[in-house]
């Protein structure tokens, strides 16, 4: 694994080097240069558009008390992408601003999700005990109680307390 981030570390900026050079020979420096600068800047606006987007989106989802895994992982590879767009050279900043483009993402994600489901495996350990499918971890543990929440208003509460010390009383 490694080794496989040093040729990645190395051959990418290479390979951007290299293009950068050679579109240089064709169209003159002037014009490479500012093409890098366009890709950043545009990089950079579809970055914060994108990263307020689902920002928002995510805002929703835990007002609703919800999570999304797949809007988290938007968040990740817009800031993925905003590193790649910060590194000069054409063929980073055009994954980078593939990664901006909400249906690549989808593509890139699932991509990823077969590549985890294929190559990663997750295991949880609980102390001895078997959790999954058909297990609780509250089926033989006698120090854990089944309950409900009930929610009440801080005047609720008030109320009932000045009966119960009432009741006291008598």
């Amino acid at each position: 694994m490694f080794g496989k981030l040093v040729l990645v570390f190395v051959l990418v900026p290479l390979a951007d080097l290299l293009l950068l050079m050679v579109l240089s020979s064709y169209t003159g420096w002037q014009f490479s240069v500012a093409l890098v600068i366009l890709s950043g800047i545009l990089g950079a606006y579809l970055a914060r558009w994108q990263s307020t987007m689902v920002r928002h989106e995510i805002e929703a989802k835990m007002r609703q008390h919800q999570i999304s895994a797949g809007l988290l992982t938007d968040g990740a590879m817009i800031f993925f992408a905003a590193g790649l767009l910060l590194t000069p050279g054409f063929i980073t900043d055009a994954v980078g601003l593939s990664l901006l483009i909400p249906a690549c993402r989808r593509w890139y994600k699932q991509r990823l999700s077969g590549w985890f489901k294929k190559n990663v495996k997750v295991q949880t350990f609980g102390f001895g005990q078997v959790f999954g499918p058909g297990h609780s971890p509250t089926e033989h543990d006698p120090n854990v109680v089944d309950g409900e929440i009930v929610e009440r208003t801080t005047s609720e509460v008030n109320e009932e307390a000045q009966r119960a010390d009432g009741n006291h009383l008598l």
